[in-house]
């Protein structure tokens, strides 16, 4: 019997992942004086989805070695420039989620509307984001939902990101329920797999960004995944029925 409703944050109640892409292409426009258009990083930006701020800080400097190199010294070193990319960045996003009327305009309302449903029906609720504590504080402020959240875990309290089901092993200790007991709300392929590993029911709200890797990873059956955000709230509450 389902006892609790774990949600991911990124990408599931709000949709950063698009914020995180627009300041990486941002950075790259600006420290390249303007040569690389921001749309020109935008189209390629999902082979990028679900990596680490460095692993992504690497990929685009290769992408864009030659506009860069025409900026910086041939002497500069690459870590230094790589960590400049990471920097300004960085900036750039903390200064997009600082501002609450931006971010109001990347909520996911279906499954923000899930999260107050289950809450308002006794199930337990919880976040497990492998966003900073200091991040994710911020958007769930922006939402008005910290209220309805049992426990929250982030980057910070975990040592083994997603696919490693740590964050959600952690939540089901905190919450004292067995992992069967658990429901998770994912949109990645990691976030799943992180799901998945801890033993729990996965079902995947796909996006834009998300959605071809999902399918293409065959992780869950399809019954497990939603396309069409107007079917979420019926089917889960269909799966928790039986």
């Amino acid at each position: 019997m389902i006892k609790a409703v774990i949600f991911d944050l990124d990408g599931t109640l709000i949709q950063t992942e698009v914020l995180k892409a627009r300041s990486y292409a941002r950075a790259i426009h600006q420290l390249t004086a303007g040569a690389v258009l921001e749309e020109k990083v935008l189209t390629g930006f999902n082979r990028y989805v679900g990596l680490s701020r460095m692993e992504v800080v690497e990929g685009l400097f290769h992408e864009f070695l030659p506009e860069l190199a025409k900026v910086y010294p041939e002497n500069r070193k690459v870590e230094d420039i790589q960590q400049s990319m990471l920097t300004r960045r960085l900036e750039i996003y903390q200064e997009m989620i600082a501002d609450a009327d931006l971010l109001s305009g990347f909520f996911c309302p279906f499954n923000i509307g899930l999260l107050h449903g289950v809450h308002a029906d006794r199930y337990t609720t919880a976040l497990a984001t492998m966003s900073h504590r200091a991040e994710a504080e911020r958007m769930l402020d922006a939402m008005q939902i910290k209220d309805k959240l049992s426990v929250v875990v982030t980057k910070d309290n975990v040592s083994r990101g997603k696919p490693d089901p740590e964050i959600y092993l952690k939540i089901s200790e905190m919450l004292e329920l067995s992992p069967e007991e658990c429901l998770v709300i994912e949109d990645s392929v990691n976030g799943i797999k992180a799901g998945i590993n801890a033993g729990m029911t996965v079902f995947a709200v796909t996006n834009d960004i998300t959605r071809d890797s999902v399918h293409k990873s065959a992780l869950l059956d399809a019954r497990f995944i939603i396309d069409e955000l107007s079917e979420l709230k019926p089917r889960i509450y269909s799966f928790l029925a039986h």
